[in-house]
């Protein structure tokens, strides 16, 4: 993630220590362990993708009845995300798509693309904590070396395929992972592989860094928007993106919530003169229009 007026460096015992509070287990590594391949450029790309027409919100599962109130629709919605947002909310028990709203829209993935790369370079036999690091701290230098050392673009290319992610597209910009294009569809696709298909090591290690996610990004980002901001703490295992200046912020959240039944992705694109609280809070309540309904509310 590329962070205009953050500061790059965060404090290392801070952000371990807000891991441990969420996972009994060490997810920090040193990405000394990638070894001495320089960092890859993280410019953003400026090309827009334009949205396609909105897709009529799923009927609601009628075995959704332990939250309060009736599902937003994708309008509802909406009218929360000045802008461009997709949500999609997928019931894993059912296999019922609850909530549906532009599901095909693309966006720029920031940091998202980091569960492809963590994908490989389990593949390849990286250090599990490497990768733990990567994911739940959101490290951009440790996503860079990696990227370079994977493969780059055919990380995505590949993955893409291996998954069934169809509109998933690799970066105009080889050197710039974060400019990765993806949709609110294919990011299901990817957590369903997570849970379904993956060799049972590979889910262990994602899921734990998902679970352990820090408050802070390794860039010092307050990564606790959208899901975590909206859903019961102890239950939800998330990989969090943000962005800025492709020409505007992207903030995306997804995840996994309830023991692991529901999929979450809400992916938005907003003015590059709001602020990042401002972008950050609209997410979050457009997870919390969500959690009542089915019952995720903190």
């Amino acid at each position: 993630m590329l962070l205009a007026g953050l500061c790059a460096g965060a404090v290392a015992a801070m952000l371990i220590a807000a891991a441990t509070l969420r996972s009994p287990g060490p997810v920090a590594a040193s990405a000394s362990l990638l070894g001495t391949a320089p960092p890859v450029t993280t410019s953003v790309a400026t090309t827009a993708t334009s949205a396609p027409p909105e897709t009529t919100p799923a009927k609601p599962s009628p075995t959704v009845d332990q939250g309060q109130g009736k599902l937003p629709s994708g309008a509802e919605l909406a009218k929360l995300v000045p802008g461009k947002v997709s949500v999609l909310v997928h019931d894993r028990k059912n296999g019922d798509d609850l909530v549906s709203y532009r599901p095909d829209a693309t966006y720029t993935s920031a940091s998202l693309v980091k569960l492809l790369i963590a994908f490989e370079a389990l593949r390849q036999g990286v250090d599990s904590g490497v990768v733990a690091e990567m994911l739940s701290r959101s490290d951009d230098d440790v996503a860079s070396r990696l990227w370079t050392r994977l493969g780059g673009p055919a990380i995505v290319s590949g993955w893409a395929a291996r998954i069934g992610m169809r509109s998933t597209r690799p970066p105009a910009d080889p050197g710039h992972w974060g400019g990765t294009t993806v949709t609110a569809t294919d990011l299901v696709k990817l957590y369903e592989y997570l849970m379904d298909q993956a060799p049972e090591g590979t889910r262990q290690v994602v899921l734990h860094a998902l679970d352990a996610a820090t408050e802070h990004g390794a860039d010092g980002f307050d990564q606790f928007f959208g899901i975590p901001g909206a859903v019961t703490a102890v239950d939800w295992a998330v990989k969090q993106g943000w962005s800025c200046c492709d020409p505007g912020r992207n903030l995306h959240t997804s995840g996994l919530v309830e023991g692991r039944r529901y999929v979450v992705v809400v992916l938005s694109a907003q003015s590059a003169d709001t602020g990042w609280q401002t972008a950050s809070d609209r997410v979050t309540a457009v997870v919390k229009a969500l959690s009542g309904p089915l019952g995720w509310a903190k």
